[in-house]
């Protein structure tokens, strides 16, 4: 017998999302909470999110590390699984990125998430998935069983920390996977989102994420 949540606001608890993957549904939340933010400061870091996020999904890889965008030295810290990876300065972090669109994995969102945003910068806890070739699920997690001809939502639970400078530049991310939380769902052919697609519908707002 299913549980009623109790009275909450809190995403992680309600975990209420459709069903399929939307690649714009993510950005399109981030887009209203930066509409409904007053705080000129925290405007200006939420615009530098919004850019970020969608040159990253979109596979504009080489668009994110820039100088309007983030310092010269970024620090990245990515743990999953009993590891962190620490990748400090601008071609490791560009390679972190560059690496992700290669294995066409940059197709990802927040299915649900609770998002605040204060001086230091941005932090996210989120029910995130990813699209990814059956392949790339047996690389990356070698106990799970795939299709290699198929792909599937890779979903799991991961709080982020997005820290900015006092002029709203990105200095880097603090990024946690709940390791216990993977779950996979292989989808349809009709359901599969592939980057050249992600890329068409997230250019209408890609345009609009200026930082001005």
């Amino acid at each position: 017998m299913a549980v009623a949540p109790p009275p909450t606001t809190d995403a992680m608890t309600l975990l209420d999302y459709p069903s399929r993957f939307d690649v714009t549904r993510w950005p399109l939340e981030v887009e209203r909470f930066l509409q409904g933010t007053a705080n000129s400061f925290h405007r200006s870091i939420l615009k530098n999110y919004y850019r970020h996020l969608l040159l990253e999904l979109s596979g504009y890889w080489d668009r994110i590390i820039v100088p309007e965008l983030t310092v010269d030295h970024p620090v990245y810290r990515v743990g999953d699984r009993g590891t962190v990876a620490v990748l400090e300065g601008r071609d490791a972090v560009e390679t972190f990125y560059r690496e992700t669109y290669e294995a066409r994995v940059n197709v990802m969102g927040a299915r649900t998430m609770n998002m605040c945003v204060e001086d230091f910068g941005v932090t996210t806890e989120a029910y995130w998935t990813h699209v990814v070739p059956g392949q790339y699920l047996i690389d990356h997690r070698h106990d799970v069983a795939a299709d290699t001809d198929a792909h599937y939502l890779m979903n799991y639970n991961i709080f982020q920390v997005f820290a900015y400078t006092s002029d709203a530049k990105l200095i880097g991310e603090r990024i946690y996977v709940d390791s216990a939380s993977y779950t996979y769902e292989k989808l349809a052919p009709d359901e599969v989102v592939t980057p050249d697609q992600a890329r068409s519908e997230l250019a209408p707002l890609l345009a609009r994420a200026t930082l001005s």
